[in-house]
């Protein structure tokens, strides 16, 4: 049981941070591109996009991580009895 807890404790961290993650890998691949193509090498031009994406996605995506984060504690506090008693 303890081993089930600790693989869905590291499941529910690997979700939520690849909802986070993923948008910013995607859009950091596309600027790098056109930075490519364009020749131009301003590190401005990838932070802040990447920084704004993931604090839109920490904003239309925060109910449902919160939501994930509520659910995995509810299920740990109906666990703890059976791995600790």
């Amino acid at each position: 049981m303890a081993t089930q807890l600790i693989a869905d404790a590291v499941y529910t961290i690997i979700e939520m941070i690849l909802v986070l993650i993923v948008p910013g890998l995607i859009l950091g691949i596309v600027v790098a591109v056109i930075q490519g193509a364009t020749s131009i090498q301003e590190q401005t031009l990838t932070f802040l996009p990447r920084m704004l994406l993931t604090l839109l996605m920490v904003v239309f995506a925060g109910h449902w991580l919160v939501r994930t984060l509520l659910t995995w504690f509810d299920n740990l506090k109906f666990m703890i009895p059976g791995v600790f008693g």
